[in-house]
């Protein structure tokens, strides 16, 4: 069985030279084609060194690893000494089942990290082959319950660099004095079967405890691996709807008017017209993000909502006053871009009952300012205004249920589309100092934003199935120029738009226009 093995690019992470090389006379391999790099002396002080060392090993075998082997033996749960015997500073390694995860993820990170590029450079091939494997050798108890957790995340995110990747942990808890040679079997049967679930016990693999393993019967007798819960790989469509609100001055005209305003805030503004929008249109241009459109963008040809006039909070305004803001900014809109404005977001998410009928009254195709759903599309829905409750008056006059549309309830009249989105999409308010309003930060550090959209997208990516549906959602971001134009923003931003491009083709930017429709 072993002799699987022996046409396949093996780099063993993590090991020494020595069980390389037994690991290499377990089968007929060819010893240039298996390969040690042991990463372990640098994943934490030299991350740098251990990429170089990645690429120069890719570059040995001509940019193709089969199987990609990551050996934590080094770290035990309990150590071989008598307790007497054993040096006080080895109670400081931080044996800890976050110091193992982090140490192997940093040896995945560094040869996925490649990988990718490699992958990506290709993309206009198709992919060869049956994937890369990855096997950990290694002690589960020593990671703890989270190693599922662990192998689940890696299974999921090497499906993305090819369909036929694999992730597999064996577990030599039970099997201290496991010989290279039943590692080496144990190994090819893995890099064969490529069993659903991600951590196999050795000594559940009944055959490799035996010398004689090279026979046709090996896989049938371990097709147990098989049987395990299939991992679910779903492939769902994002659409990534990025917008951007363009404030400049108006931003401290409505909603953030103050007496107390001077021209330090109307800088900001200014800022984010005159430099922070180039900024941001530089950065879409350089990862290809809505080309056309951003070409459009410059041509003032783009699609392009309505915002307000100087960003007017609806309960600023009487309902006369709503419309007739809208009616010109239709005017402007239309007298700018030559075109017919489609979609709506109310400043500040500020809107009424009245608000809504507006857009619905002049058949605009989108509103942009709900969030009855956080990553569906939905018809805006027409409920009656809810009442406040008057505690003034007896318990009786509320304790009753507010009247609600069904989620799925069919449109009353015009089919005005929502596209959701909410405090935790935008950058703003985290990220942006404004002195006289009280929901506005300014000083949180941007990698915690960052962090907060990758973390919803990729709750959404997993479990978007809950909504029903095959999985597919929308991911509405909202910028700003005057935020994330900024020098120490911008730089996240560019990161963070560059992110959804490793996702391939099951990202989608698009227009809130294309959505909706």
């Amino acid at each position: 069985m072993t002799s699987c093995l022996s046409n396949k690019s093996i780099v063993i992470s993590g090991a020494s030279a020595t069980f390389a090389e037994d690991f290499c006379g377990c089968y007929s391999g060819a010893e240039n084609k298996t390969l040690a790099v042991n990463l372990d002396s640098l994943v934490s002080t030299n991350p740098t060194e251990a990429q170089a060392q990645i690429n120069t090993t890719y570059s040995a075998l001509d940019d193709q690893i089969d199987v990609f082997i990551v050996d934590t033996r080094i770290q035990e749960p309990s150590g071989r000494d008598a307790i007497w015997e054993i040096p006080l500073s080895e109670w400081d390694q931080g044996l800890t089942p976050m110091s193992c995860q982090r140490k192997l993820l940093v040896h995945a990170k560094l040869f996925l990290q490649h990988q990718f590029h490699i992958s990506k450079a290709k993309s206009h091939e198709p992919q060869p082959g049956n994937g890369f494997c990855i096997v950990i050798l290694g002690y589960q108890d020593l990671f703890g319950d989270s190693l599922d957790q662990v192998i689940f995340k890696l299974q999921r995110d090497v499906s993305r660099l090819h369909p036929g990747a694999s992730v597999n942990f064996l577990d030599l808890r039970n099997s201290r004095e496991a010989s290279t040679q039943s590692i080496a079997a144990a190994t090819a049967l893995l890099v064969s079967v490529k069993p659903a679930h991600g951590i196999i016990s050795l000594d559940h693999i009944a055959s490799v405890k035996s010398t004689k393993n090279n026979n046709d019967d090996f896989v049938t007798q371990n097709a147990q691996l098989c049987t395990s819960l299939p991992l679910h790989l779903k492939h769902p469509k994002v659409k990534i709807a990025l917008t951007f609100d363009f404030d400049v001055v108006s931003a401290f005209l409505g909603t953030g008017d103050h007496p107390d305003n001077n021209l330090a805030d109307y800088s900001t503004g200014i800022f984010a017209g005159r430099v922070g929008a180039n900024r941001i249109l530089r950065m879409l241009q350089k990862h290809q993000t809505f080309e056309p459109t951003v070409k459009e963008i410059i041509k003032s040809g783009a699609e392009i909502g309505l915002y307000g006039y100087s960003h007017e909070g609806a309960y600023q305004m009487t309902p006369t006053q709503e419309r007739d803001v809208l009616v010109k900014c239709m005017e402007v809109c239309q007298r700018l871009t030559g075109k017919r404005v489609r979609g709506y977001r109310a400043p500040m998410y500020q809107l009424r009952e009245t608000t809504i009928e507006l857009p619905r009254e002049f058949e605009f195709l989108y509103d942009s300012s709900l969030s009855h759903h956080d990553s569906q599309p939905y018809f805006t829905p027409s409920d009656p205004p809810i009442k406040r409750v008057d505690f003034s008056k007896p318990a009786s006059t509320w304790l009753r249920p507010t009247p609600l549309a069904a989620t799925d309830a069919p449109p009353v009249g015009h089919p005005l589309v929502e596209i959701p989105h909410g405090w935790n999409n935008e950058d703003m308010m985290a990220l942006q100092y404004f002195p006289h309003l009280d929901n506005s930060h300014g000083h949180v550090d941007v990698r915690v934003v960052e962090q907060k959209w990758k973390d919803m997208f990729l709750w959404l990516w997993e479990n978007a199935d809950v909504d029903g549906g095959d999985g597919s959602f929308v991911f509405p971001i909202l910028m700003h120029p005057d935020t994330s134009g900024m020098s120490h923003v911008i730089g996240v931003v560019d990161r963070f738009v560059g992110w959804f491009g490793g996702w391939g083709d099951a990202v989608q930017f698009c227009t809130f226009e294309s959505i909706t429709q």
